[in-house]
């Protein structure tokens, strides 16, 4: 992955960068809503979102077939239209606007709109999709440092010009490295990966591989470890997997499940 710019957020407190899944946008508690609010004190945010089932209702009621290949959605102009319109127009004004209403001051951001840009994946086979995301950080900067929070749609822009639709993990994952943030964190409907009724604290990309091959790390938990792996760097040391159903923080104690490269000896 590649990004332009890659300079650290200006300021003194460190930055989180939250991915909120489309499925999540509308299930957000207003408990952890609050405890982003409480974190403010000591973090910056940056917020990044998918909107994958409103698009595919969408996109349904319109009757324009777009179905996923290698978990990626075929994006045709007609569907990549719904897309814009829902992904970087509907989502993400609810999102900020939820935001808001906690006492945030949220801003609404199109990453077409001169934050990310990405030219096409593979244009026979997915369409309107793009690939590796490079960031322009200084448009969310601005906002950072007058204490916005600034909350990402992640659509980017070709060279030709051209929008094109970004895997959201991907994007949050490459604004993550490029702001040189604290940590990434994946904001879910479960509280962590789970094994039975616990909550593993932490997992080393060993212990990924090897709780994908015994099933344990399954489904859609797969390509959350894998995006969290792969989005660490020498700058970002970990990535952290939550649920958007209750505070990310309790008594200073974060929630969840921390992902780094080295193994801590934490998981058995």
């Amino acid at each position: 992955m590649t990004m332009s710019k890659s300079m650290p957020v200006t300021g003194h407190k460190p930055l989180l960068v939250l991915k909120i899944g489309g499925s999540m946008i509308d299930e957000l508690e207003s408990i952890f809503l609050k405890s982003v609010e409480e974190l403010r004190d000591r973090y910056q945010f940056v917020i990044v979102h998918g909107a994958g089932p409103s698009i595919s209702s969408e996109l349904k009621e319109r009757k324009i077939d777009a179905p996923f290949i290698h978990g990626l959605r075929r994006t045709t102009k007609p569907a990549m239209e719904v897309v814009e319109t829902v992904l970087g127009e509907v989502k993400n004004r609810e999102l900020a606007d939820r935001f808001t209403e906690e006492g945030m001051k949220a801003v609404s951001i199109r990453g077409c709109d001169g934050v990310i840009s990405a030219e096409f994946l593979d244009f026979s086979s997915y369409g309107y999709v793009g690939g590796m995301p490079r960031i322009e950080t200084g448009l969310l900067k601005e906002p950072l440092e007058r204490s916005f929070l600034p909350v990402v749609s992640p659509l980017a822009r070709t060279g030709n010009g051209e929008i094109v639709n970004v895997n959201a993990d991907t994007a949050a994952a490459g604004i993550a490295k490029a702001l040189k943030a604290d940590k990434l964190i994946f904001v879910t409907d479960v509280p962590g990966v789970m094994e039975g009724e616990r909550i593993i604290p932490h997992l080393s990309s060993a212990d990924i591989r090897q709780l994908i091959e015994r099933e344990t790390i399954h489904g859609g938990m797969i390509p959350k470890v894998r995006a969290a792996e792969e989005a660490l760097s020498e700058t970002l040391r970990e990535a952290v997997i939550v649920s958007g159903k209750e505070p990310m923080s309790v008594n200073g104690e974060w929630k969840g499940t921390f992902i780094t490269k080295e193994e801590k000896g934490m998981f058995l």
